[in-house]
C-alpha cells in the first residue's frame, strides 16, 4: 500500500470512510512509521474537533452506564423471582410433610412418650430434703414408740 496522505488521516479520524479501508489504514500503520508521524500530526491538528467538549465524554458515559446496569438489574430481578420461588417450594413441601405427620399421628404418640417420661421421672425422682425429713420423722416416731413401751414395762 502506498502512504496515506494527511487528508485521508483526517477523514480517518473524522469516521468518513468505509470499514474495510480503516483496516488497511490500521494495518498500514503497524508497518510504516512515515505514515505513523503523519498520522499524529493530523490527530493534533484535528484535536480540537475530536474533543468538542466534556458534555459529549459525560453523555457518553451516561449511555454506557444505563447499558451496564440495565442488564445488573434484570439479573437482580430474576434472582429474587427464584429466591421467592424456592422459598414457597420450602414452604410447601414443609407444609405438606407437616400435614403428613399429624394424618399418621405421631405427633400424638410423641405427646404421650413425653407424658409418660415426664410420669415416671417425677414417681422416682425424690428430693434430697424430703428423704431426710422422712427418715428424721421416721426416727422420731421409733424413738417415741420405744419411750413409750419402756415406761409400760416399768
Amino acid at each position: 500500500m502506498n502512504h496515506v496522505p494527511k487528508a485521508g488521516w483526517v477523514t480517518y479520524l473524522a469516521d468518513e470512510i468505509p470499514e474495510d479501508l480503516k483496516i488497511e489504514y490500521e494495518n498500514h500503520l503497524y508497518s510504516c512509521d512515515e505514515c505513523l508521524s503523519v498520522y499524529l500530526e493530523a490527530m493534533e491538528m484535528e484535536a480540537d474537533t475530536l474533543f468538542i467538549s466534556t458534555d459529549i465524554a459525560g453523555t457518553v458515559m451516561d449511555s454506557i452506564m444505563r447499558k451496564k446496569s440495565a442488564p445488573l438489574e434484570e439479573a437482580a430481578q430474576i434472582r429474587k423471582e427464584k429466591s421467592l420461588r424456592t422459598i414457597a417450594r420450602h414452604y410447601l413441601i414443609a407444609a405438606g410433610f407437616t400435614i403428613l405427620l399429624m394424618a399418621g399421628g405421631v405427633f400424638q404418640s410423641l405427646t404421650e412418650y413425653v407424658d409418660a417420661v415426664e410420669s415416671s421421672s417425677v414417681k422416682e425422682t425424690k428430693s434430697l430434703t424430703d428423704g431426710i425429713i422422712d427418715k428424721t420423722f421416721n426416727w422420731m416416731d421409733s424413738i417415741e414408740k420405744k419411750n413409750k413401751e419402756g415406761f409400760r414395762n416399768e
